[in-house]
């Protein structure tokens, strides 16, 4: 029991500062994972398949990390740490339902179905590893080289399909061509 009530106060302790740092509102209830995960001591939840309206019992983002479905079958599912996360898209199809793949260092990407609100899903996902990163460093400048004659003929053949595809009209491709012939 003295267990227990010391894991609690050290978790109220870590609360204060997870206010601070997470992109979401934590909350300090200790909730039952599924596959008999726990939350560690500065760990706590932001956001719940029920916060989303989601059927998905296995869905849950922390502090930390995401805990979902590791493909569309839902049969197994991962942790994934915050910090391991590369990309996460919402990927709508013409047929079927919205998926959200989350892209992650050295693992096949993982992804489950969003019937509903999936771009908020995304969102608070993203918001979240972004939080995890930590402060971005100071941004470089990066300064680009001017274009060679072969990036001028692949800029040329670029727009040349853009206008066969409708996208330009012949009055843009003209002036895109115009413009890119007298860069030197």
């Amino acid at each position: 029991m003295a267990d227990r009530s010391d894991r609690e106060a050290r978790r109220q302790a870590n609360f204060a500062a997870a206010q601070q740092t997470s992109a979401l509102p934590p909350s300090v209830a200790d909730l039952r994972l599924a596959g008999g995960l726990e939350l560690g001591e500065d760990e706590f939840v932001v956001r719940t398949a029920k916060d989303w309206g989601s059927s998905i019992s296995s869905l849950v983002l922390t502090t930390t990390r995401l805990i979902c479905p590791s493909d569309l079958t839902g049969r197994t599912q991962v942790s994934i740490p915050l910090t391991d996360v590369r990309d996460v898209q919402l990927r709508k199809h013409w047929v079927g339902f919205p998926t959200i793949v989350i892209e992650r260092a050295d693992q096949p990407p993982a992804s489950f179905p969003a019937h509903i609100n999936g771009a908020r899903i995304r969102a608070d996902i993203s918001a979240m590893v972004e939080s995890a990163r930590g402060p971005a460093g100071p941004a470089l400048s990066v300064v680009t080289p001017p274009p060679t004659g072969s990036d001028r003929y692949e800029r040329l053949r670029q727009i040349g399909e853009l206008r066969a595809s409708g996208v330009l009209s012949e009055t843009e491709f003209q002036e895109e061509k115009a413009r890119i012939l007298k860069e030197s």
